[in-house]
């Protein structure tokens, strides 16, 4: 376990595709290039006054010590990156700095001339004056270090940029998944509720077949249940193994007052939904719209595709929600519109309307994503 200073300026990570590169390691190549480039573009007014020898040899020089200064530079601003020194505070460090800097640079220069005129005259055009620095000098070098500031503090300021980014979407991945956690952890108890007092019922009536039949496909469901605790999405072809499950056990209990019927097109199967999508609404047409009278009645499940929206229908044929213009929202309604707003935003819609011939129809429309193309957005978005 390592421990960092809290005014340590933290270790981001720039990535590039599938690559990562530490940006403090990333300093050094745009440093090289980027002197590599200054240096290039003066040996080209070089050449026009000097011999191929000696604009070489000037370039090198001032390649290499503004290298060396620029490097000082780094020192310092990072220095007052970790302290966040304020904006104007820093804007007028820096103007102090280039003006204390430009000497140390120009003088470096004459020093390295004034030796190498020494060992070998020819490879030196004139060696400058360390009393006089020429007001060319000063607009070129001041030039030079302001832009190489501005570049140092706007790649950095991207890199914190992109970091807090990451890190804001990350926080929002597990803030979204906690709360997805948390409704769907509500569906649970509320389900299991209903049917042990089903399976009660069955006892105290003496069907002690029915009951155990009954607590073994509860205990199938709860298994599947934990299996997908920490699964937000699964496909409808799994979604529709609970919802067998539960009408399963309703069966058990209602018999024939309960019927249901399901029409799942073959190409919806291996779409996405929340877990525990359909279940709750299903519950909801039962034990509101079904079970509470004598004659019972059914369900009705439709799946199907359409182009790339999937559109799931849950129908009753009860007497509806008569006396109230709009429908009750429950646990299992509240809870489903809050999950498809958390998944999916505006792309994702809930609709409870009156049947032609009574009972309540549910209809949800949400955009076709299946397992592989859920895993390529989900790279593509990283690699974003």
């Amino acid at each position: 376990m390592s421990v960092r200073s809290p005014n340590a300026e933290p270790g981001f990570v720039v990535r590039y595709g599938k690559y990562e590169i530490s940006h403090h390691f990333l300093f050094w190549p745009l440093q090289s290039v980027g002197w590599l480039a200054y240096g290039l573009m003066g040996l080209g007014y070089a050449l026009a006054r000097e011999s191929p020898l000696q604009a070489g040899f000037d370039v090198v020089m001032l390649v290499v010590t503004g290298y060396s200064v620029t490097l000082m530079y780094r020192y310092l601003f990072r220095r007052w990156r970790r302290r966040r020194t304020p904006p104007l505070q820093l804007a007028a460090r820096v103007i102090v700095l280039t003006i204390a800097a430009i000497p140390i640079w120009y003088e470096s220069q004459v020093l390295i001339s004034s030796v190498a005129y020494s060992v070998r005259p020819s490879l030196v055009s004139s060696v400058g004056s360390y009393a006089v620095i020429p007001r060319s000098i000063w607009i070129t070098y001041a030039f030079a270090l302001f832009g190489w500031s501005l570049l140092y503090f706007s790649v950095n300021g991207w890199i914190s940029l992109e970091h807090e980014r990451r890190r804001a979407a990350a926080a929002e991945g597990l803030a979204q998944s906690a709360r997805l956690r948390a409704l769907q952890s509500q569906l649970q108890p509320h389900f299991l509720f209903n049917t042990l007092n089903s399976i009660s019922a069955l006892v105290v009536d003496g069907r002690l077949d029915a009951a155990i039949s009954m607590i073994s496909r509860l205990s199938d469901f709860l298994r599947l249940s934990l299996q997908t605790s920490d699964t937000p999405q699964i496909p409808v072809a799994s979604e529709m193994v609970f919802v067998r499950h539960y009408l399963d056990i309703q069966k058990i209990r209602f018999g024939d007052r309960l019927t249901f019927r399901l029409d799942v097109a073959p190409a919806a199967l291996s779409a996405l939904v929340p877990t525990l999508l359909l279940q709750p609404l299903v519950e909801n047409a039962v034990q509101h719209g079904i079970l509470p009278h004598r004659e019972g009645g059914s369900v009705t499940i439709t799946i199907h595709t359409d182009a790339r929206t999937l559109k799931l229908r849950i129908e009753d044929d009860g007497p509806g929600y008569r006396g109230s213009p709009t429908p009750p929202f429950g646990v299992g309604l509240s809870n489903t519109a809050r999950r498809l707003d958390e998944l999916y935003g505006n792309q994702a819609k809930l609709v409870v309307a009156r049947g032609i011939e009574g009972g309540v129809v549910v209809s949800i429309e949400l955009p076709v994503v299946t397992l592989g193309e859920q895993t390529v957005g989900t790279q593509a978005q990283e690699a974003g």
